[in-house]
């Protein structure tokens, strides 16, 4: 799975317009970071990735994960849970 995840990390942060990329577990430890992102911001996303899924009622029987996209200066966050893991990759 790290072998998975290294690619995956490498293959993202390779794309156009891409800055950086951020993986964390569902308790905001971080798997793996590229670029401009920073580890210690880990909690903090998954932290926003959890919220914003609670902010909407949803059917017990159906989860959905938002995306969520936060743009501050010069640069664009798109931040999005899939229950296992949050990710978040910086433009």
């Amino acid at each position: 799975m790290e072998s998975e995840l290294i690619t995956t990390l490498d293959n993202l942060a390779n794309k156009e317009r891409v800055k950086g990329v951020l993986v964390s577990d569902e308790k905001g430890l971080c798997l793996g970071v590229r670029g401009i992102a920073k580890p210690e911001s880990s909690a903090f996303i998954t932290s926003i990735a959890n919220t914003a899924r609670n902010l909407e009622n949803t059917q017990e029987d159906k989860v959905e994960y938002p995306t969520i996209n936060i743009e501050y200066e010069n640069y664009q966050v798109v931040i999005r849970n899939e229950g296992t893991f949050t990710l978040a990759i910086y433009m």
